[in-house]
């Protein structure tokens, strides 16, 4: 199975629904299903990074953090691991006309700078468990012995 792995907390906003599209410099013409690994860069490091990029850690900590459930869930999300399965579907170039027909949440989720690639993900099922797994960039392939995902 392909697999696809993203940073903490996209990885789980993807799997969980709250998340359309993942953004990425590059195109793909795979279509079907993928392995959503969440990147081992714990969840507060990419938030700082964030926080540099953006200006101010507050307001963006609390953003991600409103987008959970349980208050502190944001701390706790599972890294090293493949947390769901996603059907990749579509991979759209971002235009103006694109980027106008996103949510402002789906905005506030992505990268969608003209000229970069939106893949558009269905049918999210999250694992019972996460499963451990080292991850890689760009499209990889998963092989898990003996594991059933989902």
């Amino acid at each position: 199975m392909k697999a696809l792995t993203i940073w903490q907390p996209w990885a789980s906003l993807l799997v969980s629904g709250r998340k359309k599209y993942e953004t990425r410099s590059w195109a793909t013409s795979y279509r079907g299903p993928i392995a959503i690994h969440a990147a081992k860069r714990p969840v507060r490091q990419t938030i700082d990074v964030l926080v540099a990029d953006r200006g101010d850690g507050w307001t963006t900590l609390d953003y991600f953090d409103s987008l959970f459930p349980r208050p502190g869930e944001l701390d706790h999300l599972p890294t090293g691991a493949i947390v769901g399965t996603a059907l990749l579907t579509r991979c759209h170039l971002i235009t103006e006309d694109f980027v106008a027909k996103l949510t402002p949440m789906e905005l506030a989720l992505g990268d969608f700078t003209l000229g970069r690639y939106a893949w558009e993900f269905h049918g999210r099922v999250p694992v019972n468990s996460p499963i451990p797994a080292k991850g890689m960039q760009g499209l990889w392939e998963l092989n898990l012995k003996g594991e059933i995902l989902c």
